[in-house]
């Protein structure tokens, strides 16, 4: 069995140039990753805390498997 990692979290609202929001899940390090990739503008901590939980997936569990779609 897997070993499930939890983590509390903070959330935090971010808002685009274009003013609309994206709740960013993960605190300071999740904003920080995603300040590079959307046009954000500001930052706000909504003051609230969400748990999120995860398990590490490795090539046993998940291979790849190469697919074509034509």
């Amino acid at each position: 069995m897997k070993e499930v990692h939890s983590q509390l979290v903070d959330v935090v609202l971010l808002t685009l140039e274009d003013g609309s929001t994206i709740l960013c899940r993960g605190g300071e390090e999740a904003v920080k990753r995603w300040w590079n990739l959307w046009p954000i503008v500001k930052a706000e901590f909504t003051g609230e805390k969400q748990l999120l939980q995860s398990i590490d997936a490795d090539e046993i569990d998940q291979p790849y498997i190469p697919t074509t779609h034509m």
